[in-house]
């Protein structure tokens, strides 16, 4: 499956975006996949490592690469010994003093990416918008308290 790629222009400046989404390591605010994110006492910042707790009840763990405050980050994890992987990419870009551009993509790859992408297409593709839509709702609330 080719990555699923979504973009959404959010009233919110990308210093919002980023105290709001990614910062605070509570991405089970904005993912509708994630039940929880734990061990994220190392903050966001390149290198830095979590553990997802996925809905369905799977623990995966998390490396952050590419992190630029207000900017972009990838995370990337895999599960059933490195037979699946993802890797989630958010670039935030700013349009003017009041908005920016967010665009996320999401991939999986992997031995059983094509069987689990052939089943779950639907689920990949509504997770991935479902977790834009809502980093932006998030950030225009945040910025509307300002």
């Amino acid at each position: 499956m080719s990555p699923v790629e979504v973009s959404a222009t959010a009233a919110a400046t990308p210093e919002t975006i980023w105290k709001t989404c990614f910062e605070p390591m509570k991405w089970e605010s904005w993912d509708p996949d994630l039940k929880e994110t734990r061990d994220t006492e190392d903050g966001c910042h390149e290198g830095a490592t979590c553990t997802f707790v996925m809905n369905e009840g799977n623990i995966i763990p998390v490396k952050l690469s590419n992190v630029q405050k207000n900017k972009s980050l990838n995370f990337s994890g895999g599960m059933f010994g490195g037979l699946l992987k993802f890797e989630g990419k958010v670039l935030i870009s700013p349009i003017d003093s009041s908005s920016s551009r967010i665009e996320y993509s999401f991939a999986l790859n992997g031995l059983v990416a094509p069987v689990v992408s052939f089943f779950k297409k639907d689920d990949v593709v509504g997770g991935t918008q479902g977790g834009l839509d809502n980093m932006v709702k998030l950030s225009e609330e945040a910025q509307n308290k300002q």
